[in-house]
């Protein structure tokens, strides 16, 4: 009887000490990243080529190569101005958005940048928001572009989220 009592009272001392569960660290960008949800409204088009981690060329029915300016984030220069996880940011890039790719975009509030470029929000095919990833991923920093902030709030966290987790720039810079 002893023994069956001593057994039952380790048993339930031991269930209350329980190892602690780890925390759960997935790779960067992975953290309850907010999510932005493609627009019923966007529009379709193929990427024609990356210039850089936020600069683009998609062919549009408008327009046979429209450049496009990724609302929303900031990527290091590549080139002379090399900048530390530029090639890095632009390589990112390529692999959201490969040539011949099918995209859709939306604009904000203002279609145009002080350059010219046309300023995107862009989706891949299954509705991953590129501009959210490539932030998501630490290959860009979020920045407001004069009114265009709709996905202001998830951006900012997303960056959060990586520059806590030090992913991409955030880590290697």
């Amino acid at each position: 009887m002893f023994r069956m009592a001593a057994l039952l009272a380790a048993t339930a001392l031991l269930s209350g000490c329980a190892q602690t569960p780890q925390s759960y660290a997935p790779e960067p960008g992975r953290v309850a990243t907010p999510a932005i949800t493609m627009p019923a409204d966007a529009a379709s088009a193929t990427v024609n080529y990356v210039h850089d981690g936020d600069t683009l060329f998609i062919t549009t029915p408008a327009d046979p190569n429209l450049k496009v300016r990724l609302i929303g984030i900031d990527t290091p220069e590549v080139g002379d101005n090399l900048e530390c996880y530029g090639d890095e940011a632009t390589a990112t890039l390529r692999e959201l958005a490969p040539e011949g790719a099918p995209v859709f975009f939306k604009s904000d509030v203002e279609p145009l940048d002080q350059y010219g470029r046309s300023l995107l929000y862009l989706f891949t095919a299954d509705g991953t928001s590129i501009n959210l990833e490539m932030v998501a991923r630490g290959a860009a920093e979020a920045v407001r572009i004069g009114q265009n902030d709709a996905y202001w709030d998830q951006l900012s966290s997303a960056e959060s989220i990586a520059v806590e987790s030090q992913a991409g720039i955030w880590g290697a810079c």
